[in-house]
């Protein structure tokens, strides 16, 4: 009955795993990558982190690292579902708030431009996402379009692409988690909180370093909360 919570960056995944109760140092997942996996006693829940790259000592963030933790934490512990956790950036224009919390009903890349069909629908994504809209709507959670890109800015073509499919959280990972799945066969969904918005005067990085602590202070909770209430989905009784 595993949930597997797929998170980029340490300073979003200790806050998630001090919620849930995973304590220790978590175990290395593949002697080649740096990320690593936390379950509980029970192994009911577990929560995997991209870790530090090695060459630059920052945190390993994006498509790339995202797809090998993912991988390799779904073959540690077969989960029934994964949710691509972390923080976004979000949309005044379309309702996003600092520090609001974001369920995906919809997951897409914005930056792979590959104007030559059928390379383009390739590109775009539009990954399946688990329809956990009961939950959504008990938990009182926004549902929306979860966008990913490489870049933590955003150039006049990947806003329009955004818009086109009313994005409500732009972010580095989900959609690379959720390309994953697709190959595995694993339901998938993503949980984004808002650090900054797309759409204000201010840098994405000036409003991402101010908002963090907050955003990783609402992933937590909400993501306890979400766990808790997808124990007993139907969803997860069979794979």
């Amino acid at each position: 009955m595993t949930i597997l919570l797929v998170i980029a960056m340490e300073a979003e995944a200790a806050p998630v795993r001090a919620a849930l109760g995973l304590e220790g140092p978590g175990q290395q997942l593949h002697l080649a990558f740096p990320a690593h996996l936390w379950a509980t006693p029970d192994e009911e829940v577990a929560v995997a982190s991209n870790g530090t790259d090695a060459r630059f000592g920052v945190a390993a963030i994006a498509t790339q690292p995202a797809v090998t933790t993912t991988l390799h934490a779904i073959e540690a512990c077969a989960p029934r579902l994964v949710i691509s956790a972390g923080t976004a950036g979000g949309f005044a224009s379309r309702g996003g708030e600092i520090a609001k919390p974001y369920l995906a009903s919809r997951v897409v890349f914005h930056d792979r431009r590959i104007d030559l069909p059928p390379f383009d629908r390739y590109g775009d994504g539009d990954y399946a996402v688990a329809d956990l809209s009961a939950v959504a709507t008990s938990m009182g959670l926004a549902t929306g379009t979860v966008s990913t890109g490489n870049a933590l800015d955003a150039p006049p073509s990947d806003v329009a692409k955004m818009g086109a499919t009313e994005t409500v959280a732009k972010d580095m990972e989900a959609a690379a988690v959720a390309w994953t799945c697709e190959q595995l066969d694993v339901p998938f969904t993503a949980l984004k909180v808002i650090t900054d918005l797309v759409d204000h005067h201010e840098t994405a990085a000036d409003q991402f370093t101010r908002n963090l602590a907050l955003a990783t202070k609402t992933l937590a909770q909400t993501a306890a909360d979400l766990v808790a209430a997808l124990q007993d989905n139907p969803l997860l009784a069979t794979k």
